[in-house]
């Protein structure tokens, strides 16, 4: 699903591009979902949370090897090899690793491994060896901040709503929110900011019902990734301005390499610190 780690309030107020206006809201939020997907490539990992069902492998020993992970709903081994996971480990049977990750915190990280808990009285010891031995149902992603917008949703929600009324302004085109446990995607906002178009269960989310005045929060994402999103997408957006020519001048007057392709250098020195080496 699209996802971008700037709003496009946030784009248009930048002193590279300082638009007015509403008429390429859409266009700007296009560009900064195409950057979060090039910002994803280059680091090998998401920073926006998606719940999903994965399949690991065991290999004998007491410690399992995982993607980026944030929280577990259930893990389950297949016991048997017969291609159906009927045992469900028990939250006391393992712990997760790094011991002190914090992937919901400020400066948090991911869970990398799922380490047998050696003080445990169940009866898992090992993580049995074989290909996709075990099924976790969790979510997954470098971390999960969210933040209060004190916006509330006015009247009830149903479950295939698009439209969604709110009380005040500051949810904006661009941002993933929270409301329950449901991640919903503002694609535009009208009527002042009280009217939002959004895609519904985004991110592996089920699409719900939810209560009048209903708490939106929405995810943040580390300070160097937004940084990196504001320099790619301005450079990219002023492109158009020569044409999406790579140089511009004179031969005979001198002549100016505006473009190099690629991600910009300082883009590079920014999210490198968060890149995943396999």
């Amino acid at each position: 699903m699209p996802h971008t780690y700037v709003s496009v309030t946030l784009l248009k107020g930048t002193g590279a591009l300082n638009i007015d206006g509403t008429a390429f809201d859409t266009r700007l939020r296009q560009v900064g979902e195409a950057i979060a997907q090039e910002l994803d490539r280059f680091t090998t990992r998401t920073f926006q949370p998606q719940v999903r069902v994965k399949t690991f492998p065991g290999d004998d020993t007491t410690l399992l090897l995982v993607d980026d992970l944030l929280k577990i709903t259930s893990l389950k081994e297949d016991t048997n090899k017969d291609g159906t996971f009927e045992t469900t480990w028990d939250a006391t049977d393992y712990i997760l690793r790094p011991l002190n990750s914090d992937p919901t915190k400020d400066y948090g990280r991911p869970y990398t491994s799922i380490m047998v808990n050696p003080n445990s009285n169940g009866s898992q010891d090992i993580f049995l060896p074989g290909p996709q031995m075990y099924e976790i149902d969790g979510t997954w992603g470098y971390n999960a901040v969210t933040r209060d917008t004190s916006v509330k949703t006015s009247g009830s929600l149903g479950s295939t709503a698009t439209t969604v009324a709110v009380n005040t302004s500051g949810v904006e085109p661009g941002m993933t929110v929270l409301i329950d446990s449901e991640h919903l995607y503002i694609e535009s906002t009208a009527a002042g900011g009280t009217s939002l178009t959004v895609a519904r269960g985004v991110n592996g989310s089920t699409a719900g019902t939810h209560a009048t005045t209903a708490t939106i929060d929405r995810y943040v994402y580390p300070q160097p990734l937004v940084e990196a999103s504001l320099i790619q997408v301005a450079r990219l957006w002023k492109r158009k301005d020569s044409g999406f020519a790579s140089q511009v001048g004179f031969p005979d007057t001198g002549v100016m390499v505006t473009f190099r392709g690629g991600l910009d250098s300082d883009v590079k020195q920014l999210v490198y610190p968060y890149k995943r080496l396999r």
